[in-house]
C-alpha cells in the first residue's frame, strides 16, 4: 500500500546530488562539494529540499517533489503473503517531501565502485489520490475504488544504491544507476479509503479498524516488495536524470 510514500523519499535526495553542477548554473545556497565531502553534500542535499522541493529546479531538470505527481503505480498480490492484494494508485499525490532531512551521506568514490548510501527522515508523508483494490487483508476480503490518504509519521529511511561510471569521452563520466535498495521504518502508517465495498459503512469501518490497529503488521508484510518495487522505479527517474550530468560537473575534484 505504502510503496510510493514511502519510497519517493530517496528521490529528493538523489536529486541533490545531481543539482551540484557548475557553481555559475547553481541557484544561491547550493554548493559544489569535494567527492569525499560527506557534510558539504549532506548540507546541500537538505538545501535543494528545502528551498526548491515546491517549485523543483527547471533549469536543472528537477521536477516538483512536493507534492510529487504519481501517474501510476501498482501492487499485486501475493498468495504467501497475509496481505494479499491488487492495489492501484491513478495520478496521486505525494505530500510532505519538502519537511524531509538527510541525515547521513556516504562518500562517492571517482569511479564509482562502492554503494552510495542514504539516512532521511520525514516527519510526515502523506499519498492521496484515487485508487483501486481487490483481494484479502489479513482475514477480511477487500474490494474498492475511491480516493485514499494513506500518512506516514516519523519516517526513517536508508537507502543504498549501486552505481557504475560510464565514459563517453573525456571528462566526460556518468553515473549509470544499477540497483537501489530501500529499507522503511516509520514510526505510524495511516490508511483511509472512500468507497470500499460498493460504498457500505460496516464492512468499511471493519475494514479501517482491522488495517489501522495493526498497521505494523501490515508494513512489515509489504516491506520487502515495498524496496523491491520502488529500488525500479528510482532506477529508471535517476538514470534519465543522472544522465544529463558528467560527475565531471557534479564535484569539485573529479
Amino acid at each position: 500500500m505504502v510503496k510510493n510514500a514511502l519510497s519517493l523519499l530517496l528521490i529528493s535526495s538523489l536529486y541533490c546530488m545531481s543539482s551540484l553542477v557548475l557553481a555559475t548554473d547553481l541557484p544561491v545556497g547550493i554548493r559544489k562539494c569535494s567527492i569525499e565531502d560527506e557534510k558539504c553534500l549532506k548540507d546541500s542535499m537538505n538545501y535543494v529540499l528545502k528551498n526548491h522541493a515546491k517549485t523543483g529546479i527547471k533549469q536543472l531538470g528537477l521536477v516538483p517533489l512536493d507534492p510529487l505527481h504519481i501517474n501510476k503505480f501498482s501492487l499485486r498480490k501475493n498468495p504467501k503473503s497475509p496481505v494479499n492484494i491488487d492495489l492501484t494508485f491513478s495520478n496521486a499525490e505525494l505530500l510532505g517531501l519538502g519537511e524531509a532531512q538527510v541525515k547521513k551521506v556516504s562518500p562517492f568514490t571517482r569511479n564509482l565502485s562502492r554503494d552510495i548510501s542514504f539516512d532521511m527522515v520525514s516527519p510526515k508523508i502523506a499519498l492521496k489520490g484515487p485508487y483501486s483494490i481487490e483481494g484479502r487483508v489479513l482475514i477480511l476480503p477487500i474490494h474498492g475504488k475511491g480516493m485514499s490518504e494513506i500518512v506516514l509519521e516519523t519516517c526513517k529511511v536508508h537507502a543504498i544504491v549501486k552505481l557504475r561510471a560510464v565514459s563517453k569521452g573525456p571528462h566526460q563520466t556518468y553515473a549509470e544507476v544499477l540497483e537501489v535498495k530501500l529499507h522503511l521504518d516509520p514510526s505510524h502508517v495511516t490508511y483511509r479509503f472512500t468507497g470500499l465495498f460498493n460504498g457500505e459503512k460496516a464492512p468499511s469501518d471493519a475494514f479501517h479498524t482491522l488495517v489501522n490497529e495493526n498497521w505494523r503488521e501490515i508494513f512489515n508484510e509489504l516491506r520487502e516488495d515495498i524496496g523491491t518495487a520502488t529500488g525500479l522505479i528510482f532506477k529508471s527517474i535517476l538514470n534519465k536524470t543522472l544522465g544529463k550530468l558528467p560527475i565531471e560537473q557534479l564535484f569539485t575534484d573529479v
